[in-house]
């Protein structure tokens, strides 16, 4: 009964994120589309891409800290849900990109080759947790088909580089470092603590 509970609570949770993301979105762009608007909006939808796939990242490892440990468990019963809130969000980044685009700019062909294979891990893992969730679930037990579990891992650290280089990429650029300098930080240390993770360092 809990769990279906976290779960009706889950799809709500999607729902109002999404409105959220929608509406602010707007408010950016409101009263007019200009280079400075779409930018700002762009780095919003970053943001909202980035943080929930960090508590898809950081699942695992909170499970392992006895204090962290039901927030770790209620990010693995919700992960779906967070999929499908990243993967919207960047839905609305692709969106927002088109609109960057339309004012008469571009990005490096290097970028897109770099962000295209990220994009489908995204819609890929979201079809997966919407059509057949029990594939996922099986990775947090310890029976999990370890073939399937390489390629999950591989999407998600796939997911982390992407996001690492462009913050770290901003910082280096002097860019916003008041955006960049945290969201590197963070990323790194999620890292660092799922590395530990893994190499059995953090201790139940």
């Amino acid at each position: 009964m809990e769990i279906q509970e976290r779960a009706s609570l889950g799809w709500t949770g999607v729902v109002i994120t999404t409105i959220f993301m929608v509406i602010v979105s707007g408010l950016i762009l409101y009263p007019q589309i200009t280079i400075e608007n779409v930018l700002t909006v762009l780095r919003f939808s970053s943001l909202t891409t980035a943080l929930p796939f960090l508590l898809v990242f950081v699942a695992k490892p909170l499970v392992t800290l006895n204090i962290f440990r039901d927030l770790g468990q209620w990010l693995q019963t919700n992960r779906r849900y967070l999929w499908l809130i990243l993967t919207i969000s960047h839905l609305l980044h692709l969106y927002q990109i088109v609109l960057y685009y339309q004012l008469g700019n571009s990005c490096p062909f290097l970028v897109w080759v770099l962000t295209t294979p990220l994009w489908l891990i995204m819609v890929l893992y979201s079809v997966v947790e919407l059509m057949k969730p029990q594939i996922f679930d099986q990775l947090n037990k310890n029976s999990a088909n370890r073939k399937l579990n390489i390629v999950y891992q591989l999407g998600n650290w796939y997911i982390w580089l992407i996001f690492t280089l462009a913050f770290g990429l901003g910082t280096l650029a002097k860019s916003l470092l008041f955006y960049n300098i945290p969201a590197l930080i963070l990323f790194l240390a999620c890292a660092i603590a799922y590395c530990m993770t893994w190499w059995g360092v953090i201790r139940k």
